[in-house]
C-alpha cells in the first residue's frame, strides 16, 4: 500500500487565485480528514489520485461585539482513485462530501457580500493502511463586495487590478 506517487487535482492555479487588495478580508484553513474506503470496495493497493473541489453552499453576515463577519458554510468533494490490493479487480473510486463552516472577519465594511470566493492552496495525501488515508487540504475563501471597498483615504488610479 503506497501513496508515494498520488497525482494531486484541485489545487487552485496562481491565474485563478482570488485578486485580493492589502487588507481585504479573507480567511485559510488547514482540516486534515480520514477517509475510508467504504465496503464492498477492496482493500488498497495504491492510492492512484485524489482530486478535491470545495463548493460554497452558502454565506451569510452576522453581527458581533466584534464587527460584521461572514459565516461561509461549504463542502469538500474529494475523489480517490486506487489500485486494489486484488489483480481481479483492478482500479477503484471512492466520493467523499466533508462539510465544513469558517468564518471572515468584516471589521468596518458594511458593503453586501454578493459572492464568496474559494481557492484550494495545497492538498496532501497519506495512507495510513489498506483501508484509510488522510488528506489534508489549505482552503483559502474571501467575500466579494457589491461595490469595491475604500482601503484606504487616498485613491489609487490602479484599482483594476484588484477586481474579482
Amino acid at each position: 500500500m503506497s501513496s508515494k506517487f498520488v497525482d494531486v487535482t484541485g489545487i487552485t492555479p496562481t491565474s485563478q487565485f482570488p485578486k485580493c487588495p492589502p487588507r481585504h478580508p479573507f480567511t485559510e484553513f488547514c482540516e486534515t480528514d480520514k477517509l475510508c474506503i467504504p465496503h464492498p470496495h477492496p482493500n488498497i493497493r495504491d492510492v492512484l489520485e485524489v482530486c478535491v473541489n470545495v463548493v460554497i453552499c452558502s454565506a451569510k453576515v452576522i453581527c458581533t461585539p466584534v464587527g460584521n463577519k461572514v459565516v461561509v458554510e461549504g463542502k469538500k468533494q474529494i475523489k480517490v482513485t486506487f489500485a486494489a490490493d486484488d489483480p481481479c479487480q483492478s482500479v477503484h473510486c471512492a466520493h467523499f462530501e466533508i462539510p465544513f463552516c469558517s468564518l471572515i472577519l468584516l471589521g468596518p465594511i458594511k458593503d453586501e457580500v454578493i459572492q464568496v470566493c474559494s481557492a484550494i492552496e495545497d492538498i496532501s495525501v497519506r495512507c495510513l493502511d489498506c483501508r484509510c488515508l488522510i488528506v489534508t487540504t489549505v482552503i483559502f475563501i474571501c467575500p466579494v463586495f457589491e461595490k469595491p471597498y475604500d482601503y484606504c483615504s487616498y485613491t489609487h488610479d490602479d484599482n483594476d487590478n484588484y477586481r474579482f
